[in-house]
């Protein structure tokens, strides 16, 4: 519902943007391009919402032409970078090529050099799978706009993602000029181990077009000694000392893919094969427990709980899957009674006198009858309260008869 939605939408926005370009007498006496490139542009983001990728690349089109016809450089090169992404969804590559050079174009002549370059970018990014040589260019164009605004580090990025599709597509007379670039933004910025790296490289891509003339000529400046062992081994044809070179420390470090060139050098040029596609693993999943009815339950569980606590494990396992038996003998025991708290069958003590004697003590009557408990709870917790009236004035009694430095008798003499 919502492709169709959108799809309604552009159409809708196609429809108005032709009404904006009618003249009439009492209307319009020219046609209104600026509004009928904005429908038309809002026209391709309906249909590129509906995945209606066709219709979005006429709708961009038409806008940028309309832009183009207003001189909005800016919004022309939207619309062709969009055109492009729509052209590539569609497997137009070479269209989509064609409008990211254009947008590129009409952002440079707009004065946007940064959204050149990532427009650049972005599409030799999109194409490298591709188009790997027009991915290149692109990166080159980048490149070139980066060292023209003072930014040579961010140049050198450019001009290395040219060189790694040169030298993975075995293109060497573009490779050399790629590295040739960096070699010279490397010595602007004075960066003394890239340089030789740099003519490392480019005695590894002359030996690998056979050419070791070039390949001693191409030297500028430091290098490392294993150029000069390079070229020598292969003026000689001693294939492996080529090997034993290929490994070597200054070798391994350079890009992966001029390395990789350098292990297959030879006197006549390299053979390098063509790098195989990476295969998706293909990975199997057993379960980890089979049916019930599987004979070999008993060694899946001596696997599993093969540890240091196995028994305890396995009795564990066993209660877990207990059987029906063992569940029926479980359910059918007879549930306790609870534990009712024992109720004081003695009578409670008489009532005291108000003022009871000091040396007296209170006794209470020994009744061996047991009698039934009171029905009152009241009367039964008063009984079996000790902080009661009564026991605390029984225990205000045996204090009094237990205090050896209690009040004596006046009568008594006291010496």
């Amino acid at each position: 519902s919502s492709g169709i939605n959108a799809e309604y939408g552009g159409l809708k926005e196609r429809k108005a943007a032709e009404a904006c370009l009618k003249t009439s007498f009492f209307g319009n006496w020219k046609p209104d391009n600026d509004s009928a490139a904005h429908h038309h542009e809002k026209a391709g983001q309906h249909f590129k919402l509906g995945k209606s990728y066709t219709e979005a690349l006429t709708s961009y089109v038409e806008a940028a032409k309309y832009y183009n016809a207003c001189r909005v450089l800016y919004s022309v090169g939207k619309c062709h970078e969009a055109a492009a992404a729509c052209a590539n969804e569609l497997g137009r590559f070479e269209d989509a090529h064609s409008h990211l050079e254009r947008a590129g174009d009409f952002y440079t002549q707009n004065g946007t050099a940064s959204t050149a370059i990532s427009c650049y970018t972005k599409g030799a990014e999109m194409l490298t799978g591709k188009l790997p040589k027009v991915a290149a260019d692109l990166y080159l164009r980048a490149g070139e706009l980066e060292r023209d605004n003072d930014h040579p580090r961010e140049a050198i990025k450019c001009f290395s993602g040219a060189k790694k599709i040169f030298a993975k597509d075995k293109l060497y007379s573009e490779c050399i000029n790629a590295v040739k670039l960096t070699r010279e933004l490397y010595v602007q910025l004075e960066n003394y181990p890239q340089i030789a790296k740099s003519n490392l490289s480019l005695v590894i891509l002359h030996l690998a077009r056979g050419d070791s003339v070039a390949a001693r000529q191409a030297i500028e400046g430091d290098c490392s000694p294993v150029a000069d062992q390079l070229i020598e081994a292969a003026n000689e044809g001693d294939e492996e000392s080529l090997k034993k070179l290929s490994t070597h420390g200054d070798i391994v470090y350079l890009d992966n893919e001029i390395a990789r060139i350098a292990k297959f050098l030879s006197q006549e040029g390299a053979n390098v094969p063509a790098s195989k596609p990476l295969s998706k693993p293909t990975t199997t999943t057993t379960p980890l427990f089979k049916t019930p009815n599987s004979q070999n339950n008993t060694t899946q569980r001596s696997e599993l709980f093969a540890r240091p606590n196995k028994d305890n494990r396995a009795e564990l396992f066993s209660r877990s899957s207990a059987s029906s038996e063992a569940k029926e003998e479980l359910f059918s025991r007879p549930t306790p009674n609870p534990v009712q708290p024992k109720l004081n069958t003695q009578p409670a003590a008489s009532q005291p006198s108000s003022q009871p004697s000091s040396h007296n003590p209170v006794e209470t009557p020994l009744n061996n009858s047991v009698e039934t408990p009171p029905n009152n709870p009241v009367e039964t917790q008063a009984a079996n309260n000790p902080f009661s009236e009564e026991s605390s004035e029984k225990n205000t009694v045996e204090e009094a008869n237990s205090n050896p430095f209690g009040d004596v008798d006046s009568d008594e003499d006291l010496c």
